[in-house]
């Protein structure tokens, strides 16, 4: 058998776009905004984010999560997507102190709080707020979440 030696890579730079979902400043807006509008004291279980953050990714899943809340967590709702890019932008959130941890769950600086400010004055995101206003702060507790969580070894994974 032959060695394997690579004498020389070269990579060459090439214009692509990124979609939304994945750039930092648009999760880190996202963040701001599900922290400032649906939770209580502006403090969220990671969970929390990451089923808004999910259910804020097409109207279909936001679809199932307002089932879910008009039915009174009546209905199930399958697994929801557990994204690395909101995973990075919360590093970037702590790191830029726009938001820091708080016993386990995030919670909004004053910085992320004048974030929030400057996001409402720009008027953008009307879709985001709109759901994220009709979830308001009560709808979706931790509690549930974690109740929510809970059943998904229960009923999503096959032997």
């Amino acid at each position: 058998m032959r060695d394997f030696e690579i004498k020389d890579i070269k990579f060459s730079k090439k214009p692509i776009s990124i979609p939304v979902d994945y750039r930092p400043v648009y999760k880190i807006a996202q963040i701001v905004m599900i922290l400032s509008i649906t939770c209580i004291g502006n403090k969220s279980s990671l969970l929390k984010l990451h089923l808004l953050s999910w259910a804020l990714k097409d109207d279909k899943n936001k679809d199932e999560v307002l089932e879910l809340l008009k039915s009174n967590y009546a209905k199930d709702i399958a697994v929801w997507g557990i994204e690395p890019a909101l995973n990075r932008a919360l590093l970037f959130c702590i790191s830029e102190n726009i938001c820091s941890m708080e016993n386990g769950k995030y919670l909004l600086t004053e910085k992320g709080v004048e974030f929030f400010k400057l996001i409402v004055k720009a008027e953008v995101f009307a879709e985001e707020f709109e759901f994220l206003n009709f979830v308001g702060k009560r709808k979706i507790t931790d509690n549930r979440i974690e109740s929510i969580s809970n059943k998904w070894s229960l009923f999503n994974v096959k032997n």
